[in-house]
């Protein structure tokens, strides 16, 4: 289950408790509850930091044959607790409450790429798309078995945290506008491109994602732009990016970018004695792209860890060789 927030002409909002379910090949989300326009009346406080939510609610959505526990509807409920409440409550038995990741993971390739590109900025800070494709398969678990209405509602809450003056690289990077230019800086310091050229080729992007079918499966057809993506427009147009000389940004950039870190001589790593620590042969090590190096370097990590018992020497030498290459698989 979760919130969702819709705007209303009569008052500012409403808030719906939604549920994701499976329909044939994909995911669609349907109405449990109608919370109004002010769900805090449903919490109850019988004394101190104790709060319980009104059994009316329990009891609404069971008439829909679903059934849902206190436990349940507290992360729901969670936003509109007072902030002492929230304070005392916040991380306690998080453990029993959290969805247990699931053993199967939905391939990369799967994954459409504006969902990439926003887990990726939202998860590692930026959106380097020469590294997006090494991302490992697991970060995008928080997408699955769920609606696209979900998704983006989940994506709403996460980018709220993000600065103000984060918003215009979020959307520059998101949508890839990179691709439309070919200056030298534009992957880093979008701020010297033309605007106007900008703006463009957002509208541009911003209307085939709107037509996308691919990526609003199981949703219902809205006329005109559609809602999730307004805040987009908004966030695009009601933002500036950072002040500042984009030359000498583009110079520190650069300088950071070459930085070299030369590990000690006792853990240099050969090609042959990589392939040796890998458990495969050069070749096949030449040949892996950055996830399956990855995968490979996670596995061994774990049998050669001290914690585990394995030998420290082998374990730093392993990630000396995994540095090595991964850097020289991407690029960088």
């Amino acid at each position: 289950m979760y919130l969702a927030r819709l705007p209303d002409k009569i008052k500012r909002c409403r808030y719906l408790i939604r549920q994701s379910y499976a329909d044939g090949h994909c995911y669609r989300s349907r109405d449990l509850f109608d919370l109004g326009d002010d769900p805090s009346r449903f919490i109850v406080y019988p004394g101190g930091n104790g709060f319980y939510i009104d059994p009316s609610v329990e009891d609404a959505i069971a008439e829909q044959g679903i059934s849902v526990s206190q436990d349940d509807l507290e992360p729901i409920f969670m936003p509109f607790l007072p902030p002492h409440i929230r304070r005392v409550i916040d991380g306690f038995d998080r453990k029993s409450r959290s969805r247990s990741p699931s053993d199967v993971c939905t391939p990369a390739d799967a994954i459409h790429w504006f969902d990439r590109f926003r887990l990726h900025y939202l998860k590692l800070g930026c959106v380097d798309h020469r590294d997006v494709g090494c991302a490992p398969e697991r970060l995008y678990t928080c997408l699955q078995h769920k609606s696209r209405d979900e998704i983006e509602y989940d994506f709403r809450a996460a980018e709220r945290f993000l600065k103000p003056d984060e918003l215009s690289s979020y959307t520059y990077q998101i949508f890839d506008l990179q691709q439309f230019f070919s200056e030298y800086f534009a992957r880093s310091h979008p701020a010297g491109l033309d605007r106007d050229r900008m703006d463009r080729f957002f509208v541009n992007m911003l209307c085939v994602l709107n037509r996308d079918e691919s990526f609003w499966m199981g949703s219902d057809e809205e006329s005109g732009l559609r809602q999730h993506l307004v805040r987009y427009a908004v966030m695009y147009f009601d933002s500036c990016f950072p002040s500042g000389d984009p030359f000498q940004e583009y110079l520190r950039d650069f300088m950071n970018r070459h930085r070299i870190h030369r590990p000690p001589e006792s853990v240099r790593v050969s090609l042959a004695e990589s392939s040796r620590l890998f458990g495969v042969s050069a070749d096949a090590l030449k040949k892996m792209d950055c996830r399956a190096l990855t995968r490979q370097y996670r596995k061994l990590a774990l049998r050669h860890h001290p914690d585990k018992g394995g030998d420290p020497e082998t374990f730093v030498k392993l990630g000396a060789a995994y540095e090595k290459l991964l850097k020289r698989k991407s690029g960088n």
